[in-house]
């Protein structure tokens, strides 16, 4: 692992400072105006300053969350940016590729400070301090879990001679056990609440609930490592403790056309009854750019997500007598659950805002590059007021650990450990259906739908309506490749709806994406990354991922 050694080269840089002369008292100073290990980890608001370097990564402002939905059947891109590893046309990088030194960094900066805590004497505060390191090398390393499985699991304040540069990768199992240790940890000693917008015991438990159900579900539609219940049933406790907090709820004003769309364009989250955690904004402190990309997001959703919709009945298009069908655009709006009238933008919504008062619309369906591709355009998040357009100012807030999303994941963990009660299901599903006023989800779901997905792995109804309602909830919040992944269900982007978008009304067809590449194969390879191939060089103790 030389890889390692380029982290060290650049980041221990605490402590630097020349010494120009053999003089005792010289020796004994140190930099008032510079940080270092002799000056500094004395006290928690010592760790605290140290820790606040890792929060901006939670919820990266300079990337649209939008955008992960490119790497799915959601959302397709222009032809400029379609996404080569989808279509199994990713070629292995010589270097970076997830594995270079910058993407170590925040790992290596965890282990740096947790080995000086180790030193500190543990009182309450301290132990908070380190719950807030341990709670972000834990989220550092599940990105590099989902991303390469195997991974090397280090700790050590690594140095050029630690022998661990030259150690092989662990097991995802043995990583995942060191992870939830530290997560653990993390629960037992972060507070319950905050008046300041760190890290509670909440967040970590939120964290944990997606740590057991992605590691759980990956375990048991993969066939890989056991212990997938144990897994989902931790999952569920972590769920359980959040909701029986009595500290959040869905958020509404009991308006189903306005509520769902509304809770994404909010200037002010704190105190959001949706909010475990938070990413604020704040003019001329740190502002955003996600609006103005959304208003031009180079893409736009596919016809297979359009269709994932139910109707207002609560039945599928396939069997509701109220699907007025797609021969015009506006039709298959007509009585269909109303966030996606909220998700999709239709011609009777503003499309800008102007300072003056004036409103701009646009004409749908459109097929353009920069604005909407497919003709379906993304509307979640996207504030149609001319202040948030101005490049990197805008200020609504985001959801790093939202309410909503953790019931749905409540609801899948208890539906694959065959657990889930209509009692759990309205306390989950069901309350997010409230909010929009749609009909509620039965256990018997009651129906079969001839259009629900092909999956490799064949899963009951009731998980067919969870993976639905997770799909239309969560969209554009960065999830959908990571639940095709450990679904094992790859293989839904060889489906054409994934390619497709809608009717054009200049033909009557579906409008193709890509006239050059009409089909799809998956490769089971790509549920992995590989290892950039100067790593496999430089340490002759690592091995590449499966079919790479």
């Amino acid at each position: 692992m030389k890889f390692m050694k380029k982290i060290i080269i650049t980041i221990i840089t605490i402590s630097l400072f020349a010494i120009n002369a053999c003089n005792d008292s010289f020796m004994e100073k140190y930099p008032l105006d510079k940080i270092s290990d002799m000056n500094f980890w004395k006290t928690a608001n010592d760790i605290e300053l140290y820790a606040n370097q890792f929060y901006p990564t939670l919820f990266d402002a300079r990337v649209a969350w939008y955008v992960d939905d490119n790497f799915s059947d959601n959302q397709c891109p222009s032809n400029l940016s379609r996404v080569a590893f989808i279509w199994n046309q990713y070629s292995i990088p010589s270097s970076g590729g997830g594995w270079s030194k910058g993407d170590w960094k925040p790992i290596r900066d965890c282990n740096y400070a947790l080995v000086r805590i180790a030193m500190m004497n543990k009182t309450a505060e301290i132990l908070r301090g380190e719950a807030e390191i341990r709670f972000f090398k834990t989220f550092f390393y599940f990105q590099k879990v989902k991303k390469f499985g195997d991974v090397p699991w280090l700790e050590a304040d690594l140095q050029m001679n630690s022998e661990e540069l030259y150690k092989p990768r662990d097991p995802r199992k043995y990583v995942m056990e060191k992870m939830l240790a530290d997560i653990d940890f993390a629960i037992d000693n972060l507070p319950s609440t905050l008046s300041t917008d760190r890290l509670t015991k909440y967040a970590a438990l939120a964290l944990k609930a997606e740590i057991c159900l992605y590691e759980g579900t990956f375990r048991k539609y993969h066939q890989f490592a056991g212990g997938e219940n144990e897994l989902l049933k931790q999952g569920a406790e972590a769920c359980e403790s959040i909701i029986n907090s009595g500290l959040f709820s869905v958020w509404s004003t009991g308006n189903p056309d306005k509520d769902y769309f509304d809770l994404f364009v909010q200037y002010e989250l704190k105190g959001n009854s949706e909010g475990i955690m938070i990413q604020r904004y704040i003019t001329n402190k740190r502002m955003h750019n996600n609006v103005r990309q959304l208003g031009e997001p180079q893409g736009g959703l596919t016809k297979d997500f359009v269709n994932t919709y139910l109707c207002k009945d609560g039945l599928p298009i396939s069997l509701s007598p109220l699907y007025k069908g797609d021969a015009k655009f506006m039709d298959e709006f007509e009585n269909r659950d109303p966030r996606m009238k909220q998700s999709i933008y239709t011609p009777d919504r503003p499309y800008r805002i102007h300072d003056n008062g004036s409103v701009e619309y646009r004409k749908m369906p459109e097929y353009h590059t920069t604005t909407c591709f497919t003709g379906y355009k993304g509307t979640k998040g996207y504030s149609p007021y001319e202040r948030d357009r101005i490049p990197s100012t805008s200020t609504t807030d985001d959801f790093i650990f939202r309410y909503g999303k953790l019931l749905i994941t409540y609801a899948e963990i208890k539906a694959e450990l065959g657990e889930c009660t209509q009692e759990i299901l309205d306390k989950t599903v069901n309350a997010l259906r409230d909010r929009v006023a749609m009909p509620h989800l039965t256990v018997d779901v009651g129906f079969v739908d001839p259009n629900w997905p092909n999956w490799e792995i064949p899963i009951s109804p009731l998980l067919n309506e969870i993976r639905r309602e997770r799909r239309i909830e969560t969209y554009y919040e960065g999830i959908r490749w990571d639940d095709l992944v450990r679904w094992k269900a790859g293989k839904l982007l060889e489906n054409k709806l994934t390619i497709l978008g809608a009717r054009d009304p200049a033909t009557g067809q579906y409008r193709i994406l890509y006239p050059s590449f009409n089909e799809r194969k998956w490769d089971d390879k790509l549920y992995l990354y590989p290892i950039p191939l100067e790593e496999l060089v430089l340490n002759d103790n690592l091995t590449q991922n499966p079919g790479w």
